[in-house]
């Protein structure tokens, strides 16, 4: 990871800026967006950054101030409680020396299009506030960056603002009735993806908020989870389906194989607990009678477990013990097929199966 993501809270905190071009006032409406106070110095400032400075101080706001003058160390240090300082010149030697002074002074810098020289860089932005999704190259493809942003506006609804919205304003009532962490995500889970999000997405809002007062009312603790046994492939995340991605991602803890690639074990909910069931070192072999046992006692408890296996669960009865298992202790399961590599071409599937097991899981 080149670049840890963080979201920061800017209201009301000081921004320096550097420059009065474009490139300037792109960035101080971004930050501006984010509610913070903005200082800008340049020798001049171009018609965009007068406006909007003007603009901001009819409506009362006075969030931002012009200096004109040649920048000098001074001007940052006049300043109190400065978050970010941001370099935005068409001098490249200026802007070192911007972001070189911020450092000194333990102030995160971001020097525009010239990640080296800064400690913090502005990704794109999808923005459905509450929601919000970052993406960046770290300053290496930004033609790929603005395209995956494209696709991702077209897939989320302009309307996932009010659903999340909604979800806000009724979290705290929703954790009083459901002290358990599993009862809370179920519930969740079924507002977000029922009649209720799409009277969200619609802008129906008081509709969509009736609607969950009434599911708040009638809606009982979840008493069994469910298993899904799910095909990881040969190892490439690619050929992956749909479904088993989903279901990963819903897991609230997985059982997975040697045989399954750290590509595809990195698709798996972040949170997820991940249990290994292969053979290691200085431990017995894990019987299937134990990996049986784990997975129904895992559902018994309310957990959605996926049991991750390469290939296809069902090929060569890989799976065949489990689902007696299951069927036997009335478990309620889905099984969902995965590509055998015997389908796929042995140079697609090459250096794709390579698996290092995390230190942090838990094995049995």
């Amino acid at each position: 990871m080149d670049f840890l993501p963080l979201f920061h809270n800017l209201k009301g905190r000081q921004v320096f800026v550097v420059g009065g071009g474009e490139v300037a006032v792109r960035k101080v409406r971004l930050v501006q967006e984010a509610s913070a106070r903005v200082t800008v110095v340049a020798k001049e400032f171009c018609p965009g950054l007068v406006e909007m400075a003007r603009e901001d101080q009819k409506s009362g706001h006075n969030a931002i101030k012009l200096i004109t003058a040649p920048y000098d160390h001074s001007h940052m240090l006049d300043l109190a409680a400065i978050v970010l300082v941001i370099a935005a010149t068409n001098d490249r030697g200026l802007n070192h020396l911007v972001s070189k002074h911020a450092q000194a002074g333990n102030i995160l810098a971001n020097v525009v299009d010239d990640p080296a020289f800064s400690t913090v860089i502005f990704p794109s932005i999808v923005d459905r506030s509450p929601i919000q999704i970052a993406i960046s190259s770290g300053g290496d493809a930004p033609v790929l960056v603005r395209l995956l942003r494209t696709q991702l506006e077209g897939l989320i609804p302009a309307g996932t603002s009010h659903l999340a919205s909604l979800a806000g304003r009724f979290r705290e009532d929703v954790k009083t009735k459901f002290p358990s962490s599993l009862d809370r995500k179920a519930f969740w889970e079924g507002v977000f993806s029922g009649p209720i999000a799409e009277q969200a997405y619609a802008n129906n809002i008081a509709e969509a908020e009736r609607l969950l007062s009434e599911a708040l009312d009638n809606h009982s603790r979840i008493e069994m989870g469910e298993v899904y046994l799910v095909g990881a492939g040969p190892g490439d995340p690619d050929l992956l389906t749909f479904k088993a991605l989903r279901l990963m991602q819903q897991a609230d803890i997985v059982f997975y194989d040697p045989d399954v690639s750290a590509e595809v074990l990195n698709l798996v909910r972040r949170d997820a607990s991940r249990v290994y069931v292969g053979r290691a070192a200085s431990t017995h072999p894990v019987t299937q009678e134990n990996i049986s046992q784990k997975i129904i006692e895992s559902a018994n408890q309310g957990n959605r477990v996926v049991r991750l296996v390469g290939g296809d669960p069902l090929t060569l009865g890989k799976s065949g013990q489990e689902i007696e298992a299951l069927i036997e202790h009335k478990t309620p399961f889905q099984v969902v097929p995965g590509i055998t590599a015997a389908t796929v071409s042995p140079g697609h599937t090459e250096a794709q199966t390579t698996y290092k097991r995390n230190d942090s899981d838990i094995t049995i």
